[in-house]
């Protein structure tokens, strides 16, 4: 049994008064079993199995909780999931935003003396971004690709699969691959994963933004953000699932 830091993310530390606790514990479950016994403000976030409740996160040393059984936990962070309700931060950022957060991406790959043959946007929310890179660059080879994350019955955690693949020939070219936020990490990843089957001669990753949480940061970003972020290019579909 070890000492755990338990992290508390995001709208929940205005919630709860909770910034981060240490218990003692063998393993995550019973980490967060320990935590909502001692802090009853923690039930509408944790059930009585020890488990996230719907609309709550966790990540065990920065693993996704559902893929972290059977290992001694290090430090747990709990964050409420996208459209966790009212109490979520939210930061709507601008064009101007976007746009430096581009030309920071572009001189970290120049004075890293990394010039790509083929910028690749992972779409939906890296097309624009990897646009604005490849123009800072001068790339003129410009892809995109769609990775996907399944869960279904029966199977433990999530699981991707290549829903496009790219649409440009990658192997043996140099490939920086652009998303707009690295936030749990997974797109990115697994991203990475499905361009290595194409025998690129080197790949390197870059976002606009991360999160604190993320298990993957990738080579290149310009910001980082705990709050739930609404690019100009989605505010339209942030307002309909806010109304919902």
């Amino acid at each position: 049994m070890a000492q755990v830091k338990v992290k508390l993310l995001g709208a929940l530390q205005g919630q709860t008064g909770l910034r981060e606790v240490i218990v003692e514990a063998s393993d995550w479950r019973e980490a967060l079993s320990k935590l909502r016994e001692s802090y009853p403000q923690l039930r509408e976030v944790i059930d009585e199995n020890g488990a996230p409740k719907p609309g709550y996160m966790v990540f065990v040393d920065g693993v996704d909780y559902r893929l972290a059984d059977g290992r001694e936990p290090r430090e747990i962070a709990i964050l409420p999931v996208i459209h966790g309700g009212e109490d979520v931060d939210v930061e709507k950022v601008g064009w101007e935003a976007i746009e430096e957060g581009a030309e920071v991406i572009a001189r970290k790959a120049r004075e890293d003396g990394f010039t790509p043959d083929v910028i690749l946007g992972i779409l939906r929310g890296g097309v624009i971004p990897a646009r604005l890179v490849a123009d800072r660059l001068g790339v003129s080879e410009l892809a995109v690709m769609e990775v996907k994350l399944y869960k279904g019955r029966g199977i433990r955690g999530e699981r991707p699969y290549l829903r496009q693949p790219p649409t440009l020939q990658l192997t043996q070219r140099k490939v920086l691959i652009v998303d707009d936020v690295s936030d749990t990490g997974l797109t990115l990843e697994l991203a990475v994963e499905a361009v290595n089957l194409f025998m690129p001669s080197e790949v390197r990753t870059a976002s606009i933004y991360i999160k604190p949480w993320t298990k993957f940061v990738p080579d290149y970003y310009a910001y980082t953000s705990d709050a739930w972020i609404v690019f100009p290019w989605e505010r339209g579909e942030f307002e309909r699932e806010s109304s919902k």
